[in-house]
């Protein structure tokens, strides 16, 4: 098997694009592109340990992007027929593994931190304080999130919808939902009186497909992984994590 790089050696690369498959006896010039997959599986593991170490975990991560499987939460990446033993990137990896994450945010956090504080928090911190166990709604006065029940959450919701012109409201959604939660909010968001339902993918795109369009005549990106082999530079910031290694 391959040995396991030191330090400042993983420049790109990914787990999928051949994952764990050719780590043995492989040519001296292959020796890098397995050394940055190292990486990837480095940074995994170093970032998410608690989860990466449960079997529920890795029995995760091995039906992801598979037949029968369930697609990656983080991005489109594809069910391919001729898959890999781990057919997804290190951000994709890292994504699945935060859905599974043990950690709980609960009230007494807030209780200890003022939302100006948390202001100044990185937004990795913020994460890691794990998921919501109550709903919370913003105290002006003492500049905390405090613990309401859920009827007191909708119906402060609906008072303010009442007030609005179902026009002029945007039901606002995250790429990272569910199917089955994306549902109801669009439907919600229909008997409320609009379909005005943008997702975070429109941050990201909405502004390259109609800058694209006017440069190459297309809205979309027009590579296929085939390039990829024929590539003499690569610009991207971080490439391991979120794309196959030609």
């Amino acid at each position: 098997m391959a040995q396991e790089p030191g330090p400042g050696t993983y420049v790109s690369g990914v787990v999928g694009g051949g994952g764990w498959r050719e780590l043995a006896n492989v040519p001296d010039e292959q020796h890098g592109r397995q050394r940055r997959r190292w990486g990837s599986l480095k940074g995994i593991a170093r970032i998410f340990g608690k989860e990466w170490d449960s079997p529920t975990a890795l029995d995760t991560l091995r039906r992801q992007n598979k037949p029968k499987g369930f697609m990656c939460v983080s991005c489109s990446w594809a069910k391919p027929a001729d898959y890999h033993t781990f057919e997804f990137c290190e951000n994709g990896a890292k994504a699945t593994l935060w859905e599974l994450t043990t950690r709980r945010c609960t009230p007494e956090f807030f209780a200890k931190h003022t939302v100006t504080e948390l202001r100044s928090w990185p937004d990795y911190d913020l994460e890691q304080q794990g998921r919501l166990t109550h709903p919370m709604r913003y105290d002006r006065d003492s500049d905390r999130y405090v613990v309401c029940d859920w009827d007191e959450a909708l119906d402060a919701i609906g008072s303010q919808l009442r007030t609005l012109d179902p026009k002029s409201v945007i039901f606002y959604s995250s790429g990272r939902a569910s199917l089955e939660t994306s549902y109801l909010y669009a439907l919600f968001a229909r008997v409320y009186g609009n379909n005005n339902l943008p997702d975070s993918s429109n941050m990201c795109h909405e502004t390259t497909s109609v800058a694209l369009k006017k440069v190459i005549g297309a809205g979309v990106g027009t590579v296929v992984f085939d390039d990829l082999s024929n590539c003499a530079a690569d610009e991207s910031r971080r490439p391991r994590r979120s794309r196959p290694s030609p």
